[in-house]
């Protein structure tokens, strides 16, 4: 693990633990909308991408309506911002990102979240401080098109061999190896073992505490 500089960290069901959150976000969102709700397994297979371009794929009123998707999307927003910060991170993230800053490590976030999301977690969590960069799903092609971890090895002038993308579903794995670099599957989140697994990560972990542990012992 030591050898890597830099480290690329998806937010939702790899840092904090806010995978129903979203799931459930979603599925308030439809039935405040008198829409076809969706099943919890809908709900997370789209966690990781950029919500506004795939949330028409589970539910299909939303396809070819621009304004109840702009309504969906906003009802979604406001549930998530409400209740997000009631999850907790997960165990030992806090203790990683520590080590990590004090070996001199560039930590950065590439998510499937907003801007403006991303920026009131960073804010309630007291975390921005541990990440060089930031890259949302507004900003960038949604994953697991490479363009976050593209433009992060840009700034940041690492090499693609010297650099790691942490993860819990198959969109940041293949994210990652679009990119050309080496990912860790964590099963804490999403999508189950035998779907990260299928993505061939340089490492399959079940959480970020084994990961906490393997950079200790490396």
């Amino acid at each position: 693990m030591k050898q890597y500089d830099l480290f690329i960290f998806d937010w939702d069901g790899t840092l904090m633990n806010t995978t129903q959150t979203i799931v459930d976000a979603t599925i308030h969102a439809c039935r405040a909308l008198d829409l076809t709700v969706v099943s919890d397994q809908d709900a997370r297979s789209i966690i990781g991408k950029s919500f506004v371009e795939v949330v028409s794929d589970i539910v299909p009123e939303l396809r070819g309506n621009p304004e109840l998707l702009q309504r969906f999307t906003a009802v979604y927003e406001r549930y998530l911002n409400d209740h997000t910060l009631d999850n907790p991170l997960f165990s030992h993230v806090k203790e990683l990102l520590d080590k990590l800053s004090a070996d001199g490590k560039l930590l950065a976030v590439a998510t499937g979240r907003s801007r403006v999301m991303l920026d009131d977690i960073l804010k309630g969590t007291g975390f921005g401080h541990y990440f060089i960069l930031t890259k949302t799903a507004c900003e960038c092609f949604s994953k697991p098109h490479p363009q976050m971890i593209e433009e992060i090895l840009e700034i940041t002038m690492i090499d693609k061999s010297k650099a790691l993308m942490i993860g819990d579903t198959s969109h940041d794995i293949h994210m990652a190896h679009n990119a050309g670099i080496d990912a860790v599957g964590v099963c804490h989140g999403a999508q189950a073992r035998s779907e990260l697994s299928a993505c061939n990560p340089k490492y399959l972990l079940n959480d970020i505490t084994e990961l906490y542990n393997l950079y200790m012992e490396a």
